[in-house]
């Protein structure tokens, strides 16, 4: 077909040349076409029934012929609010042919979001056998480019042929969306619906066995590992040989982080119900799992909300919600998170987009206003924070977005280096980091935040550590050869580099989700700049994006968060039960990272505490007298 050749070039031609734009980050192999045997269900075209609808916002709706697409026909959906509640905007198409429950059904379509940014927006899209009862739903991040979706799923009951529709609901996805090439193919009741296809995406690297992560595993091996020596003698000082050690991790020496929300963490069981966001209710139980993730895995947290301006503003007031909220806050999950050994990060002091942020929108055109109020915030919230707070993203967003950036209205950069010289003064103890997005996936900012950074480095007030929002979507997986390269570059002018605000989302492709979330893992910790990698979120009911979760809403673990856990607490963590050689000697090689090592001999057991480094680390460990079910500790 005509059609399907000419997407087929367009998809083909996506295929990874440089690192300027974000088609040349993904390819798809095919273009998909349904298989005979089935019955169009549906019918979309401007012939056809389609219903508009805008509530609360102003939008409309209207059938284009596009010339820049091989798409003859294009149903473009606009509106002037670029995030709502997703019903706000809605389109439904009535489906007029026959389905019977059983029956085994296609969904293809294809979907963009022109003049948008890198970051996608959500849409949610719904087969209807009946008003009220949904056979089939399907959420997806909509992209700039277009991008093709093809699902299969089996009708759970008959449809009604009066009020059977497909809807989309879309007032989160954006202030343009354009919809083409729907259809609703029904392949009856016999069909196997593992045979039919589905859509998903490809990265250059992917393959098992490539080589750029065979390289990557032999620079873990190498940067990530130290040697430990462990000798044991008894009293006299001799060697002990055959003694049992057992050397047991307890801490990386990198970090690894996620973003929290306070009141999970800290609210007491009476407290529970509660709703610490906007529409999401967590009971006590939800909450204990949600801690017990963070007390496994992590060693710092980053906390969404509770210390970006506004917030901290709130929580220092004497209204009810707030009072409690930093009650909660102060009393509870600081000291749980220093009883856990898990240090803080500040999200953030300053950022840098001002049309953006409702806060410092009022200062636009107002500089002198602005500083005096940012001055006077900063004075107020570093100090406060200094016995928990470890580290900051002092200037956030620092590239930015729109015309009033603090660049723009301050007349120049030199207002960062001053934010840094003043976070510094105030909060001296804490590590300040600079933190921006579209570097890594899309890449249109890596060349404006070398700039800055190098500006920075210029000005005497260089970033203690450079971030990167590493926010990957279904059309934004960078190769991870590209990554590495990126980190190169970077680690030219900047030598500790971190992932701020990890995730992966690929709408329902769970494996596509894994695999990419393994190696960006993978290459990052391989990087020998890397110092830390930080995601934003974790669980499916608290993760601003659901589909990014490593854990679904019933705690049941994703293939992502398989992943996840396996680099995190298998493959690069070290616990070995050893024995000593006629010399009393017993080596290894670890991770980096703090450790408690037992050597037990004859029922004596003595406990010493070690921090395995990359110079190496040698212990000596004298054992006492043996004496029945003894055990000695040392701190």
């Amino acid at each position: 077909m005509l059609f399907a050749s000419a997407i087929l070039a367009i998809v083909l031609s996506l295929t990874f040349t440089d690192h300027s734009s974000a088609e040349n980050a993904f390819s798809q192999s095919s273009v998909i076409e349904p298989p005979e045997g089935g019955v169009d269900v549906l019918s979309f075209g401007p012939e056809n029934s389609v219903e508009f609808e805008a509530r609360n916002v102003s939008g409309n709706a209207q059938w284009l012929q596009s010339e820049d697409t091989p798409f003859v026909d294009v149903y473009s959906v606009e509106t002037d609010t670029r995030f709502s509640d997703p019903e706000n905007i809605g389109v439904s198409i009535p489906i007029n042919g026959s389905v019977s429950k059983g029956d085994v059904v296609l969904l293809s379509f294809w979907m963009r979001r022109p003049g948008a940014g890198g970051q996608p927006n959500n849409a949610y899209l719904y087969v209807d056998s009946a008003i009220g009862e949904t056979s089939y739903r399907y959420n997806l991040s909509a992209y700039r480019e277009w991008t093709q979706h093809v699902r299969s799923f089996e009708a759970n009951q008959d449809f009604d042929p009066a009020e059977s529709c497909f809807r989309m609901q879309l007032g989160e996805a954006g202030t343009v969306v354009q919809i083409a090439d729907l259809r609703l193919v029904n392949y009856g009741n016999e069909r196997d619906i593992t045979t039919l296809p589905r859509s998903t995406i490809m990265y250059k690297g992917r393959e098992e066995d490539a080589a750029w992560r065979k390289e990557a595993l032999a620079r873990i091996e190498k940067l990530r590992k130290g040697d430990l020596k462990i000798t044991v003698v008894d009293a006299e000082d001799r060697p002990v040989p055959n003694a049992q050690v057992h050397v047991a991790m307890k801490k990386h020496a990198f970090g690894f982080g996620n973003a929290v929300n306070s009141e999970m963490l800290g609210a007491d069981e009476i407290d529970f119900p509660i709703n610490p966001k906007k529409n999401i209710v967590v009971n006590w139980e939800e909450a204990q799992r949600y801690r017990k993730v963070i007390k496994k895995y992590f060693d710092r947290v980053t906390f969404e909300a509770e210390l970006r301006p506004h917030i901290w503003k709130l929580l220092n007031t004497d209204e009810g919600s707030w009072k409690r909220k930093n009650r909660i806050f102060t009393e509870n999950t600081i000291p749980w998170l220093i009883k856990n050994n898990i240090t803080a990060r500040g999200h953030y002091v300053a950022w840098a987009p001002m049309d953006f942020n409702s806060v410092e929108k009022e200062f636009v055109g107002n500089p002198e206003g602005h500083r005096a109020w940012l001055w006077e915030h900063m004075n107020d919230v570093l100090p406060a924070t200094a016995g928990y707070v470890t580290e900051w993203d002092t200037i956030n967003h620092i590239i930015g977005w729109g015309k009033h950036t603090y660049e723009i209205e301050y007349g120049g950069p030199e207002i960062y280096a001053e934010i840094m010289a003043e976070a510094r003064r105030l909060a001296p103890h804490a590590t300040h980091a600079i933190n921006e997005g579209k570097v890594l996936p899309d890449g249109y900012k890596r060349e404006p935040y070398k700039k800055i950074i190098c500006f920075l480095n210029e000005q005497g007030q260089a970033p203690d550590i450079v971030g990167f929002m590493a926010h990957f979507g279904l059309t934004s997986l960078t190769p991870p050869e590209e990554l590495l390269q990126v980190y190169d570059e970077f680690a030219e002018i900047a030598p500790r580099l971190q992932l701020s605000e990890f995730d992966v989302e690929t709408g329902d492709d769970e494996q596509l989700q894994a695999d990419y979330y393994r190696d960006v893992m993978i290459a990052s910790f391989s990087h020998p700049n890397f110092v830390a990698i930080v995601q934003w979120g974790f669980w499916e009911k608290m993760h601003w994006k659901p589909a990014a979760a490593l854990w679904r809403e019933d705690w049941t673990i994703k293939p992502a968060g398989d992943a996840f856990v396996d680099l995190v607490a298998n493959q690069w963590w070290t616990d070995e039960v050893t024995r000593t050689d006629n010399n009393g000697i017993s080596q290894l090689r670890g991770f980096l990272g703090d450790y408690q090592i037992s050597v037990t001999k004859d029922g004596a057991t003595i406990t010493v505490a070690a921090t395995v480094t990359s110079d190496g680390t040698e212990l000596r460990v004298p054992l006492p007298k043996p004496k029945a079910n003894a055990q000695i500790l040392f701190n």
